[in-house]
């Protein structure tokens, strides 16, 4: 990976991705970046490693879209609200009990 890659652009740009698609990601621009290099050889150059540049990131990134669904997203963000919901009723209805206690 070159060092001049802009990983805040990135970052951007995958917003919503998961770590399998950032995974993903990084794969086909490793691809990418050796597909360059065997479509770039010729007899009198020396051997080139692939190196994925900031361009060839955002290239690949551009056309990379995130595995989980808006639709998706909402359904479970809505679940993990509920899960708070509920923990949040549960700790409501013990804590007045936990003080009836101490005083006791």
């Amino acid at each position: 990976m070159d060092k001049d890659i802009d990983l805040a652009t990135i970052a951007n740009m995958t917003e919503g991705f998961s770590g399998a698609d950032l995974q993903a990601l990084l794969s086909d621009a490793q691809l990418a970046a050796v597909h360059d290099v065997l479509d770039n050889v010729d007899a009198l150059r020396s051997e080139k490693t692939p190196v994925i540049t900031d361009a060839l990131l955002k290239l690949t990134a551009s056309k990379a879209r995130p595995s989980v669904s808006e639709e998706e997203k909402r359904r479970l963000y809505n679940i993990y609200h509920q899960f708070l919901d509920s923990k949040r009723s549960v700790a409501a209805q013990v804590f007045p009990l936990s003080l009836k206690l101490c005083f006791i």
